[in-house]
């Protein structure tokens, strides 16, 4: 046995083989012989050096090919949120078409909803004008008279707004007419001329900025209609104040009267008593075409009704009320509330300072309404 340092304690005579001694006769130390089991460490600190600079190599390698990977990953989710998923940019959606100042698209396609005609100018009216009425009154498609024009709305343009109120220009004086949504202008069967398409509706009239017609003095006022409405009275045209309607023409109707009618107010106060009247001989018409014409004499202190150029009736009077109000086509305002609203087509409106005779009421029938011979003064709606 050894004493653990490679020393043995006994069973020979010396450390080395045969019992030889060291020189000197000191006892020499046993040192293992070396074998070929020796670790070659010079190798072995070679073969970690390349273990490391493998691994190292590794490392790098993996580190680069995460950073692509993230890349491609961020590219990937850059791609993915770009609108509609569109991963080819070079692939543009198409341009939707432009709009024209009348909601149309820039293809020259009529945009829904009538405009006005002839003499009718300004923004587009609104669609109801685009439906045939009770009266199969029918625009042309898209709403379009031919020969109209339309100008921009000033009020919102954007598609599915609400659409501004055309106008009807005065032929003769600077009277215009501004109609409200529901008024529409277009051809009625019938009639060569453009008409005011009315249903009856309390957004649909037409309205000047101020009166047209002075009722202190001798006037006329006419227009051709066409009555839809079985019932009900109907206001071709009026005018007068806030309260109540200086002079009406149109339809009076209640329980079995139905009658043409030219009727003014003698006074202020907005009194019934103070109503006077000329009724036409017969019963007001439905789905036809009639001449209406309203004669206010101040010479004579008269009021006159013709039905189709004939008298039909005569009024004295004891003068008109002076109104301030605007004229209107299609509406009279009643006890300070507006009523009676045209359900049809109205055309050839015009407005005389004047009296005309019964020679020139004929004349104007035998022209269709457009022309008594005698210069009007205000004109809307003729061909």
């Amino acid at each position: 046995m050894t004493d653990g340092g490679g020393i043995p304690d006994g069973g020979g005579t010396g450390g080395f083989p045969g019992g030889s001694t060291a020189p000197g006769g000191a006892q020499a130390a046993y040192l293992p012989p070396v074998t070929s089991a020796t670790p070659d460490w010079a190798a072995l600190a070679e073969d970690n050096e390349r273990e490391h600079r493998r691994r190292r190599l590794l490392r790098t390698g993996g580190a680069a090919l995460g950073v692509v990977l993230v890349g491609a990953l961020v590219a990937t989710a850059v791609l993915a949120a770009r609108p509609g998923g569109d991963r080819h940019p070079a692939a543009a959606p198409a341009s939707a078409p432009a709009l024209t100042p009348d909601g149309g698209s820039g293809t020259g396609s009529a945009p829904p909803g009538a405009s006005a005609s002839g003499s009718a100018s300004a923004a587009p009216a609104a669609s109801p004008g685009d439906q045939a009425g009770p009266s199969g009154a029918a625009p042309t498609p898209g709403g379009r008279t031919p020969g109209a024009t339309t100008k921009p709305s000033t009020g919102p343009a954007a598609p599915g707004g609400p659409a501004a109120p055309a106008q009807l220009d005065d032929r003769i004086g600077g009277h215009g007419i501004a109609l409200a949504p529901a008024a529409a202008v277009g051809p009625t069967d019938g009639h060569s001329g453009s008409t005011l398409v009315l249903h009856g509706s309390a957004d649909g009239y037409g309205q000047s900025a101020g009166p047209v017609v002075d009722t202190g003095r001798s006037f006329t006022v006419s227009a051709m209609v066409r009555n839809n409405a079985p019932t009900g009275g109907r206001a071709v045209v009026t005018q007068g104040s806030d309260s109540y309607y200086s002079f009406y023409l149109g339809r009076d109707y209640w329980d079995s009267h139905n009658q043409w009618v030219f009727k003014v107010q003698t006074a202020a106060g907005a009194q019934d008593n103070t109503t006077y009247q000329a009724f036409s001989r017969g019963s007001a018409t439905t789905g036809q075409w009639t001449l209406l014409t309203g004669v206010y004499d101040a010479a004579t202190k008269k009021i006159q009704l013709y039905v189709d150029g004939q008298l039909a009736n005569t009024t004295p009077v004891t003068g008109i009320w002076q109104a301030g109000g605007p004229l209107q086509i299609g509406r009279v305002r009643y006890k300070s509330a507006w009523t009676d609203f045209w359900d049809g087509a109205i055309g050839d409106v015009q407005v005389w300072d004047r009296a005309l005779p019964a020679g020139a009421v004929a004349q104007l029938k035998g022209t269709g309404g457009t022309s008594a011979g005698v210069p009007a003064t205000a004109a809307w709606l003729l061909p």
